[in-house]
């Protein structure tokens, strides 16, 4: 099992876009391993996104990532990071396949309704931006009864 880190962005966060977005991953056979609502400081933005440092789309990007809250989700299943890119679409949503979340709730290349790892190594590096491992759970299915 792999695990990637999904961010539901300001622009989804507010639009109220933030169940039907996990509805989908959970759809996908992923698990929520951990989630919360944070917002990033400028400071935070730019430590997340410094690979990104220079380019023209840097400074409105970390404008917009702190603008308002956001939710951070670690997440599991089988070949987590490939499916997951699957699952959001391309980042615009111009070119986002339809049924992918981008496709469904993105507005532009910015306001594209959440962030996905891009490799494993992204993820493994993320995660921890936002979560101690103490606060990432295990858990395992079981049959619970129904509650009449």
């Amino acid at each position: 099992m792999e695990k990637t880190l999904l961010i539901i962005k300001p622009d989804a966060v507010c639009e109220n876009n933030t169940a039907d977005i996990l509805g989908i991953v959970t759809k996908e056979g992923f698990r929520i391993r951990a989630i919360k609502m944070t917002r990033f400081s400028s400071s935070q933005a730019s430590r997340f996104y410094a690979e990104h440092k220079g380019k023209p789309f840097y400074a409105p990007l970390i404008k917009f990532m702190t603008s308002n809250p956001v939710i951070a989700v670690v997440i599991e299943r089988k070949n987590a990071v490939k499916k997951l890119r699957e699952v959001v679409g391309k980042t615009n949503p111009a070119e986002a396949a339809i049924g992918t979340i981008r496709k469904k709730y993105a507005r532009d290349g910015r306001h594209n309704a959440v962030h996905a790892s891009d490799s494993l190594s992204s993820a493994k590096r993320e995660i921890p931006f936002f979560f101690k491992t103490s606060e990432i759970k295990d858990w395992k299915y079981k049959d619970y009864p129904v509650i009449k």
